[in-house]
């Protein structure tokens, strides 16, 4: 190779190392990374007469874009929206920020629209023995519509604020109340109704405690929550029943005015069904006052619910269902036990 040629060489290869320096100096250069995003967010009723309404407060961070779900097929790209719920039920929030890279971040929330815990139903009883029935709470309303149950079908009563029904002693009705608001939102409320007023159920805001549980424990399929799961298909068993059974709710510092309870019978055998049972109440659980008491009780047919009213006038801390006899099965089965209180 002559010098020439030498040097022509040496002068393509420095080129080429020089292109490629530059091309690999061109591909490491990146774009900064923006900050990653947060999501986050605050709620809360707008007002207390409408229950169905909240007002979102976006707290996202580093965010260009922001997505708001409803849990009822409801969105919005809103900052800090305002969402009307059209019906009682749990529905689950997200809120998803995005920033301009894509990254995204998300945060969720259960929001509980219970009928319970918005409306509440009083009673008024009238001289001639006859009960008004109409809402306690602030909510307002465009329309309440009156319903009364007899063997599961619904009749409607009257359209109104209130409703006055009659209803004989020692006996209960049931009825429901259709209720919409201003904006469309609608809620639906059952409530017993015996002659003394209103019966609601307080199983839930009791702590509750039996003497002898299931041998698999309070949590089993046929474990003593069964008892207070509000769901009559489930049940609570004890083996080896000794003719000695209770349970009990505790009231802790809100003692409550009991008028009646319900027993559900179990989906087996009418041996396991209690037969003699009393109710009672106390304030300290060692002094027991009887409010009710049955013997030869029976439940002929299963997931029958028998509910049984009784005069009381005195708030106790405790209630305890006494089971003392079933009907001969060397295990007990109950389907379902609710307290009730007079509204």
């Amino acid at each position: 190779m002559n010098t020439r040629s030498y040097i022509t060489l040496i002068t393509i290869i420095i080129a080429t190392c020089c292109l490629s320096c530059k091309k690999d100096k061109e591909a490491v250069a990146e774009v900064p990374e923006s900050p990653k995003p947060t999501a986050g967010f605050t709620y809360k009723v707008v007002s207390t007469d409408d229950p169905f309404t909240f007002k979102f407060e976006n707290l996202s961070t580093n965010f260009k874009e922001v997505r708001w779900e409803f849990g009822d097929d409801s969105t919005t790209t809103e900052g800090s929206p305002v969402h009307t719920y059209i019906n009682t039920g749990d529905y689950r929030v997200r809120v998803i920020s995005k920033n301009d890279q894509g990254y995204w971040a998300q945060r969720e929330t259960i929001i509980k629209l219970r009928p319970d815990s918005i409306f509440s139903i009083g009673s008024k009883v009238n001289a001639d023995g006859s009960i008004t029935l109409g809402l306690t709470s602030p909510v307002k309303t465009r329309q309440i519509s009156w319903f009364k149950i007899t063997q599961g079908l619904a009749t409607l009563v009257k359209t109104a604020e209130t409703v006055t029904v009659i209803v004989p002693a020692g006996t209960f009705d049931t009825y429901v109340a259709l209720i919409s608001t201003p904006k469309g939102s609608q809620a639906q409320l059952t409530r017993q109704v015996g002659s003394a007023g209103v019966l609601k159920d307080v199983t839930q805001d009791g702590i509750f405690a039996v003497s002898r549980d299931n041998d698999s424990g309070p949590s089993a399929q046929e474990g003593s929550l069964k008892l207070i799961d509000n769901n009559t298909r489930s049940k609570f068993v004890q083996f080896n029943y000794k003719e000695a059974l209770w349970a009990r709710l505790d009231f802790g510092q809100s003692p409550v005015v009991a008028g009646g309870y319900s027993i559900t019978s179990g989906d087996d055998a009418i041996e396991r069904d209690p037969k003699n049972f009393t109710l009672e109440g106390s304030d300290d659980m060692f002094a027991w006052q009887v409010l009710d008491q049955h013997t030869g009780e029976s439940f002929p047919t299963r997931g029958l619910t028998k509910t049984y009213l009784f005069t009381n006038n005195r708030p106790f801390r405790y209630y305890r269902l006494n089971i003392s006899a079933n009907n001969g099965a060397g295990l007990i089965q109950i389907a379902e036990w609710r307290l009730l209180v007079m509204q």
